[in-house]
Parts: structure tokens; sequence; C-alpha cells
């Protein structure tokens, strides 16, 4: 009895203290807007048990209310949902908002440029800008073109067979072409059904894993999360899937380097620069990056065009204009010629449907930023120091205020010259924005421009399914649970 009352003190007063020392972070937490979030019991339960579906409705309800921001606690810890255009373009270009919570790097499996702390990345991104800007984008171009035309030969054999899920081929394909773009060739696309889709139904295991870990705060600690199943199915699923290739990519790199030092050449690679013993980068901080490249790309781009010929298969009134684009440009043809830059640039108003695809399906629904200061936004709201600062892309993308009462339907022309030009520039951020932008964002979007292009012009997509009957997932991305099922047949050319 005398230890229980004993321990009950001293609880009490660690508590107490806690809250005198971190006074003015509750006072200024108290004055946001409290969301929706429900923190009964039953509420809590639907946490500690949800699934990639539940969570992705439990966090748009998080952050829905007020106009300007809303906060909702999970455990001890404050976010902040931050909604205005111009509050966004704030957190994003801030010095003291560039570092990301704990919640999203806790695993310690893999960090990279995406989820490393500030100083990891801005080490890393130093080195790394050169080699995905603009210029070298030329020499990736033929990877591009080479790695649709197999896509285009698998496409034949599910002509006219009904129903297939799209993601499967576009996420073979990407993870190919990353691959090849770290100099490492292997055959991913030509692969048996079942081994292929074993394999990334692996990534996307890989990554509700890491979700759930974030929503259920007792799992932020390895020694308890060790003990898990989850821990186990990850083990397996990070053997199984695409970091099992870091290891020969890393070696193949470190080989070509070798080769190029002996012929007196200067790399072009990115993966070579990493492995390059003159920047003294760890075994441990190559292996993230790489891995780190191939899970977020392959998952951004392949959720992404899955999800553009799906929005494609329901409104054939857009396919169509993206298909008179393309014989405008390339005549009436079904077989694609060579897209080089100058080629796939004449294509404004695919770029529009893709654009249009990114706003009303963010591939990334939700940015996350840990704030070393107190920052200021709209309405005199200071988020104290040490908030984890969301932005929820999803919301600002459909918010009927900035983008009209059509937010939730899927119309490409709000992406042309004259109507984008009223929209805040912070209220469009597929890609984020500010210092830590997706570094990858240019190839992504050549890579998606080959990919739609080829296939429209050769096939007619048809999908059954309706955007409202979709059920959104949330696995750090946002996916579709029912996949992403369309079918084709070859179009008519006169």
């Amino acid at each position: 009895m005398i230890v229980t009352e004993v321990l009950i003190f001293f609880i009490v007063i660690f508590v107490a203290k806690h809250f005198w020392v971190h006074r003015r972070f509750y006072y200024l937490a108290h004055k946001i807007p409290q969301s929706s979030f429900d923190y009964s019991l039953r509420g809590i339960y639907q946490i500690l048990t949800a699934d990639g579906k539940k969570l992705f409705h439990i966090a748009n309800e998080a952050f829905n209310g007020n106009e300007v921001c809303t906060k909702a606690w999970i455990g001890p810890y404050l976010f902040v949902g931050v909604v205005k255009p111009e509050d966004v373009k704030k957190v994003l270009n801030s010095k003291d908002c560039l570092d990301k919570p704990f919640v999203i790097k806790f695993a310690n499996i893999l960090k990279g440029s995406l989820f490393g702390d500030l100083n990891y990345w801005h080490s890393h991104r130093k080195l790394l800008n050169p080699y995905f800007g603009a210029k070298n984008l030329l020499n990736i171009i033929p990877i591009f073109n080479a790695k649709v035309k197999i896509l285009m030969e698998n496409f034949k054999k599910l002509e006219g067979k009904g129903d297939f899920n799209v993601f499967y081929s576009m996420t073979a394909l990407t993870l190919e072409t990353i691959l090849k773009v770290m100099d490492y060739d292997v055959d991913i696309q030509n692969q048996k059904s079942e081994v292929k889709n074993a394999f990334i139904e692996n990534l996307e295991k890989f990554l509700e894993i890491i979700t759930i870990r974030i929503f259920q705060p007792w799992l932020h600690l390895n020694c308890i999360f060790n003990c898990t199943k989850m821990s186990r199915q990850q083990d397996k699923v990070l053997t199984d899937s695409g970091v099992v290739f870091t290891k020969d990519v890393i070696n193949n790199a470190k080989n070509l380097l070798e080769q190029e030092d002996n012929n007196n050449e200067k790399s072009k690679s990115f993966i070579q620069a990493l492995v390059n013993p003159k920047y003294n980068f760890s075994d441990e901080e190559i292996h993230d990056e790489i891995s780190t490249v191939m899970l977020a790309a392959q998952d951004t781009s392949a959720i992404a065009s899955s999800t553009a010929l799906m929005l494609l298969g329901m409104h054939k009134d857009v396919q169509q204009k993206v298909v008179d684009e393309l014989h405008e440009i390339f005549g009436n043809t079904l077989d694609a010629p060579y897209l080089d830059f100058e080629k796939i640039s004449e294509l404004h108003y695919l770029e529009m449907v893709i654009n249009e695809t990114m706003r009303l399906v963010p591939v990334v629904p939700y940015i996350l930023r840990i704030n070393s200061k107190d920052i200021e936004i709209s309405e005199g709201y200071i988020l104290p120091a040490n908030t984890f600062i969301t932005v929820p892309i999803l919301r600002i993308h459909r918010s009927k205020k900035i983008w009209g009462e059509d937010a939730d339907h899927f119309r490409p022309e709000r992406f042309d010259k004259e109507n984008f030009e009223k929209i805040p520039s912070y209220a469009y951020i597929p890609f984020a924005k500010g210092p830590r932008m997706c570094i990858g964002w240019r190839y992504a979007m050549l890579l998606m421009k080959i990919q739609l292009a080829n296939i429209l012009l050769r096939y007619e997509v048809d999908s059954d399914m309706k955007l409202e009957d979709v059920n959104f997932q949330l696995h750090i991305t946002m996916n579709s649970a029912q996949g992403y099922n369309i079918s084709i047949k070859e179009r008519m050319v006169d």
C-alpha cells in the first residue's frame, strides 16, 4: 500500500513538473482549434485496431474543420494541420521547419534523403541535386523509352482479356526503370505474374507497417515492436522485396566506378557518386539512400500512372482529348515513336491530365514537419516549437474554396494556363515544395508522360469503377484498396 502511494506521488510530481516546464507549449496549443477527432474510448480503440482503410478516414477527419489550422493529439504528440496556402508556403520554406518528426523515421530501417534528419538530408541532397537536374534528364529518356516498350509488349497479352489491376504492371515497369537508372539491369516486367505480384505486395505491406506504427505510439519503441508479429512480417518483407537488390546495385556501381577511374571517365550516375570514396558515405548510408529512392519512386510513380489510367477509363471524353492531342503530334498511328524531350514537351493536355490526377488523388496525402522554433501563421495562431506540423494535401487539393464547387470532379482543364494562374501557388503540391521538395519530380513526370502516351495511342482504356466507390487506404501513400482495374482493347484508327 505504501509503495503504491509513493509511486503515485512520484508520478503526480513528474506529470506536474512536465506541465510546468512546458506550460508555454500547452498554453499555445490550447488556443489552436480542436479537430473533430473522437477522443472517447471508442475513438481511441478505432485507432489502435485500424488498418490502412480506417487510418485513411481517421487522418482525414483529424484535420477537417477550421479553415486555418486544426489540432489533434496522438498520445503526447501535438499534430497541427495547416491548410491555408500562404501558411503552407511559410512552413515549407522556413529554415525552422525543415526537419521531419521522428514518427516517420523511428524504425531506423531506411533513412535516405526522404526520411533522414536535417543534417543527413542537407549533406546528401547537396551531392545528389546535380544528378536529378534538368540536364541529366537527357541521359535518362532513352531508358524510359526502352522500358516502356517492354510494357507495351506485355500489354498485348492483356488485350481483350477483361479487367486487370494495372498497378502491378506499372510498378514492375517503374522499379525496373529505376534500377536501370542506377546502372543495374534486371528483368522484372517479364517475371511470372505470381512472382511479380508477390514482390509488389511485399512493398505495400512494408509501407502499411510503417503507417500503423506512426498511429500506434507504443510501437514507436523498438523493444516493444520487435516482439510483435508485424516486426517479423517487416523482416520478411525487407528480405523478399526491393531492398534485396540493394547490395547488387552497390557492388555493380563500385565496379563501374572502378572501370571509369581506369578509363579517366566522369561518372554520370548518382549511384556512382554515392559509392565514390571521396564523398565518404558509409555502407549503411549508401544502402539507405538507394533503398529509399527505390521504394519512394516506384510507389509514387506507379500509383499516379495507375490512377491516371483508371480515371481516363472512367472519363472517355477526357481520354479522347488526350488521343486527339497524340494524333495531332504523332499522326494516326498505334505505335508511339521514340519520345525525345522536344516531343514530350508538346504533350500539354496529357500533362494537364497528370496534374489533375495528382490533385484529385495525391499519392502522398500528408507532409510532416517539426518546427525548431515557434512559428506564427494566419489569424495570429502560434505553433509552439516541436509541433508536428501536418500539411493535409488531400484537403487542400479538394478545397472548394480554392478549386471551385466541382473540386471533387476530374476536370483537367483547370490546369490550363489561364485557369491555373488564378490558383495560389501552394494550393497544388503533389511533390511538396520548398527546399525539401521531391528530388525526382522531373523524372516522375517524364516517365508518366512516356507511359501514358504509348498506352493511349494503341489502346482504348475502360474502367467500370467509379471514383466515389473507390476505397482509399493510407500506406504512407494514398492508394486504392480495390486496386486499379481497367480493361484495354486496340484502338481503331483511320
